[in-house]
């Protein structure tokens, strides 16, 4: 689970809007600064709940929204690790999360990603356990 936070939030650095809280990970989860993307949490969470990604909206240090809209996200690794995704799979799913997040308002790149999204858990069914 480590590995995969750690592999995902080393993607998400690279972004010049996204900001990593703290610089990174060292456990499961981690926050994302999504000030300059001009996104709330909140926006963010609906615009991912809406391609079938589920993530939750988190206050940021010295936060300036309200804890209902807050300026980030929270993502944490555990439950797509234990259906068997690799560091690899959770650099794909930055990349899909990017995408939906600046593509907010085109329905036709967000139906694309939503099918990305599919297409890849298509190799991760929720009856399996690799474990």
């Amino acid at each position: 689970m480590i590995k995969n936070a750690k592999a995902m939030a080393d993607a998400f650095s690279k972004e010049d809007d996204i900001r990593v809280v703290s610089g990174g990970t060292d456990n499961h989860m981690f926050t994302l600064d999504l000030t300059k993307t001009g996104l709330s949490g909140k926006q963010a969470q609906q615009i991912l709940d809406s391609v079938s990604i589920t993530l939750n909206r988190e206050a940021i240090p010295n936060e300036q929204r309200s804890p209902f809209v807050t300026s980030g996200v929270r993502i944490g690794t555990p439950a797509m690790t234990t259906k068997g995704m690799k560091e690899e799979d959770f650099v794909k799913v930055e990349k899909l999360i990017v995408t939906a997040l600046r593509a907010h308002d085109d329905q036709a790149e967000l139906a694309d990603v939503k099918k990305q999204v599919y297409n890849l858990m298509d190799h991760f069914p929720f009856d399996s356990n690799p474990f």
